[in-house]
């Protein structure tokens, strides 16, 4: 009851205007597979979130169909996966082109911003990623306070309280819109939670949340993702 609860919850959130509009499908690639996180339970939950609130989702351990010309039938591209190793120079320019000349959305979650160190275009596109100096306080409770209530994901939004891992200090590649912040205990300085900035013809959305399953059912943290996923497919 309470999961159903968390549905309809979720998509009264997605609708505005005075007259409840159907929400727009979005079709969504979630690429996972490898991570230092338990990306198959978080996998599972990202894909349960988006499904209930009506998107078309395909889960995919392989990369390398972001490099088959059915790629292009998506609207978003979710990342839920981080290694340090670098993939093959075609997959790499596949996602590059999917979001940057084609439009697609793409979507980066907690420690997909890990990934790839080196790759120069993909640490443009995300914006900011954990790199030499990033650190996080120990897993705990903190409050992500929105800052920016003007764009479509975080509109009518308030403060939320989340139990996660805050990660700080990492490196900024490009400038970035930043939707919501939290304050680190061990650093006792506000650093960016969410943020969404533009790529070529896509967009990005970042989340820095998410480190485990419980994290991710978060109402917060639920219902930014499922919203800036839709935003990043031009959805919403």
């Amino acid at each position: 009851m309470a999961r159903a609860m968390g549905a309809v919850g979720i998509l009264l959130c997605l609708l505005t205007g005075a007259v409840a509009q159907q929400v727009p499908v979005a079709k969504v690639l979630l690429i996972t597979g490898e991570n230092n996180h338990d990306w198959r339970s978080t996998t599972a939950v990202l894909r349960q979130e988006l499904e209930e609130a009506g998107a078309k989702v395909v889960v995919s351990e392989e990369p390398g169909v972001l490099a088959i010309p059915a790629a292009s039938k998506y609207d978003a591209i979710v990342l839920n996966y981080n290694r340090t190793e670098r993939w093959d120079s075609t997959t790499e320019r596949a996602l590059i082109r999917l979001v940057r000349e084609e439009g697609k959305g793409l979507v980066v979650v907690h420690a997909s911003d890990n990934a790839f160190p080196g790759w120069k275009e993909f640490e443009e596109m995300i914006g900011l990623a954990w790199r030499e100096g990033a650190g996080h306080d120990r897993y705990g409770r903190f409050t992500v306070r929105i800052v920016d209530a003007e764009h479509p994901i975080t509109a009518g939004l308030k403060d939320f309280e989340t139990t996660d891992e805050l990660y700080r200090d990492l490196t900024e590649f490009s400038p970035s819109r930043v939707l919501a912040v939290a304050h680190s205990r061990d650093k006792d300085r506000d650093y960016p939670m969410i943020l969404v900035r533009s790529f070529g013809k896509g967009r990005v959305f970042h989340t820095v949340l998410g480190h485990n399953a419980e994290s991710m059912q978060n109402d917060g943290f639920r219902t930014t993702f499922v919203r800036g996923t839709l935003w990043a497919a031009g959805k919403l």
